[in-house]
């Protein structure tokens, strides 16, 4: 029955939040004031106010003025309650750092950073995809904070909307704001060791490819026999090969430059998020031996390179590959 419910009204309470809160938490740097800070007394808070209210309508009934007394010390503790933990709060700075890229088989972990210049703040909490972090105090010196998550499928995300709440001092009420960050990051494919080599072959731009490496002809590697064309290199003509069939063949070479360690898809056994991962392997072990190295996927080709933005560049390009878990096109 409550599974039910939470699916009837989910989308309901997810358009009134967007409305209510809009675009004033879509900030990587905020400071809390009224017109970002929320407040409301708690379960219990409303708990007190219920019991008040019972008090209060038992002292009617008898005219009991003790009892009536403390229904309003009640109602007025709980008052109380919503100024002191709307002051505690008030004024603290929040500072998005990064929510840091990684393998699908990590957990992904959210910083940043806290301080208060106005006040010191008591037991704040930072919620962010089902974990919380509590700061026991938070001072005019800026401290940084990190709150852990589950793991995720590879892909590109937006950061989520971390929570940030109070109930503090009493807990009779809940103050609480959002912090919503204008960040993506980035879930690569879990890697899975294997003992497939990388293969040296020389890298062809085709039309399909978004990037790649141009052959040149060179003296070093024989690389095939191809047909004879008007002004070719004589010297280059396969002699043995004219006096067999009488076809005019000429020798190609390559040089080293122009062949590359390559991981390739369509080289690897598997499906297509086993293949991925074992990509995602090879890039992380050439990556620790500082090797140069090619990256080709259906419709992509990352040219041959071993510095660290090509191995990222390599990542990024595995967990968007088809688009899974992602909001990018």
């Amino acid at each position: 029955m409550a599974a039910l419910l939470h699916k009837v009204f989910a989308p309901l309470h997810h358009r009134l939040q967007h409305w209510l809160l809009r675009d004033k938490h879509k900030t990587a740097a905020l400071t809390l004031s009224h017109n970002t800070v929320y407040v409301l007394p708690s379960k219990l808070g409303f708990g007190f106010i219920l019991v008040a209210g019972l008090n209060f309508i038992l002292a009617a009934n008898y005219q009991n003025n003790l009892v009536q007394l403390s229904s309003y010390l009640m109602l007025v503790l709980v008052l109380m309650s919503l100024i002191q933990s709307y002051a505690n709060i008030k004024g603290l700075q929040l500072q998005f750092k990064e929510v840091a890229s990684g393998y699908a088989n990590q957990g992904r972990t959210y910083r940043l950073s806290v301080a208060n210049k106005q006040r010191n703040s008591y037991a704040i909490q930072l919620q962010w995809r089902g974990s919380t972090a509590l700061v026991e105090k938070v001072d005019s010196n800026s401290q940084d904070v990190t709150i852990g998550g589950e793991k995720q499928p590879r892909g590109c995300y937006q950061v989520p909307r971390l929570k940030i709440f109070s109930t503090y001092p009493f807990g009779l009420a809940k103050v609480w704001s959002y912090l919503e960050a204008n960040a993506d990051y980035y879930v690569y494919p879990a890697p899975q060791s294997h003992n497939h080599g990388l293969s040296k072959e020389a890298i062809v731009e085709s039309p399909q490819q978004t990037r790649g490496a141009l052959t040149q002809s060179g003296n070093d590697e024989f690389d095939g026999l191809k047909e004879h064309k008007q002004l070719a290199d004589y010297r280059r003509i396969s002699w043995k090969h004219f006096a067999k069939r009488e076809q005019l063949l000429v020798k190609e070479f390559i040089t080293e430059a122009d062949s590359a360690y390559v991981v390739d898809f369509d080289k690897l056994p598997g499906d297509v998020e086993h293949r991925l991962s074992l990509m995602a392997y090879s890039v992380e072990q050439a990556q620790l031996q500082h090797i140069a190295i090619a990256v080709k996927l259906p419709g992509v080709t990352l040219a041959c390179d071993n510095s660290d933005e090509h191995y990222l560049k390599a990542l990024r390009a595995l967990a968007v590959y088809r688009n899974r878990g992602t909001h990018y096109d």
